[in-house]
């Protein structure tokens, strides 16, 4: 059934970190404001993300365990939906995301008079008592994303990005795949809302995606699509199709998959419900024996298995 259904999609939307970039970020600074705590930012930072599975926390557990640190106990860790986690670190509140997760508080004030990083980099900011400081990653593009979106484009499917990233990180990249629409800044509940809009619309929309944050976006959507390798419980469970080793084109592969077997699902049924009734009315007016529409029926099925296996020898160009 969800095969069926992905041949009937004229819209996807899809994840940024993971989905369409390669999820492997790079810390490239760590900051504190004033300068100085660069070393307590990057503690707290390393003993939050010991508790996620997301990529900003495989890079920044990394970079971590590069320089030697080690992962301290974080208690009543807590995950908060779409803007970042918190956790009691040495008996102190610690709090870790986007900017826009210390929008409501004091803090608002004081993050926006911060000059905001290069849109090709992601910021995680560190919040704990009076220290403040924030680390910037670097992701990279999948190779093939760019090449994906533009056939989907020629096939005459539109494509948008969700992230909850923010908007010039996200412009940077979709300048760079040439995606049609950008939607960023965004919580689960806004990818959710998003799907829903565009399939009351009338569009059948699949959804691409492999993090915790993606999985109601996938329950929403028309046919949902998880990313396999790196992807997490969540958004597994979810997912109607996986992509096995985490590779887009895969995407591409199975959508050309899926129209062929619609065609030939088509063609089946004409061959042998055709077959059945013109050997039937046949048999009936005495114009051939019984015996002729038996062997008739037989053969429309040898044709029809036939015809099916064709789907074994799909090339990229079909």
């Amino acid at each position: 059934a969800p095969i069926e259904r992905l041949a009937e999609i004229d819209c996807v939307a899809l994840d940024k970190t993971g989905t369409l970039t390669t999820g492997d970020l790079e810390v490239t600074a760590v900051e504190s404001f004033p300068p100085g705590a660069e070393p307590d930012v990057l503690e707290r930072a390393v003993s939050l993300e010991a508790n996620s599975n997301h990529p900003i926390a495989r890079a920044i557990s990394a970079h971590g365990k590069k320089l030697g640190l080690r992962s301290e106990t974080v208690d009543d860790f807590k995950s908060l939906s779409g803007r970042g986690i918190r956790g009691v670190h040495r008996d102190e509140v610690c709090f870790l995301g986007r900017r826009e997760l210390f929008e409501r508080n004091e803090l608002k004030e004081v993050l926006s008079d911060l000059a905001d990083p290069p849109p090709s980099v992601t910021e995680v900011w560190v919040v704990s008592g009076s220290l403040i400081g924030r680390l910037l990653l670097k992701d990279r593009i999948r190779t093939h994303s760019a090449a994906v979106l533009a056939r989907l484009r020629e096939i005459g499917v539109k494509t948008i990005m969700l992230t909850g990233d923010r908007r010039g990180a996200a412009e940077e990249v979709g300048r760079q795949i040439g995606i049609d629409e950008i939607r960023a800044g965004l919580l689960p509940e806004d990818k959710v809302r998003i799907i829903q809009e565009i399939g009351a619309q009338g569009h059948k929309v699949a959804m691409v995606g492999d993090g915790v944050n993606d999985a109601p976006s996938l329950a929403a959507s028309y046919v949902s699509i998880g990313m396999g390798a790196r992807g997490s419980d969540a958004a597994l469970e979810q997912a109607d199709i996986v992509l096995m080793n985490d590779r887009i084109e895969k995407f591409f592969d199975g959508l050309l998959l899926s129209r062929k077997a619609k065609r030939l699902i088509r063609q089946n049924l004409v061959v042998a419900l055709g077959t059945v009734g013109l050997m039937m009315t046949a048999s009936i007016f005495g114009l051939i024996p019984l015996t002729v529409g038996v062997v008739a029926h037989e053969g429309s099925t040898v044709i029809v298995c036939l015809n099916s296996l064709r789907l074994l020898f799909k090339n990229a160009t079909q």
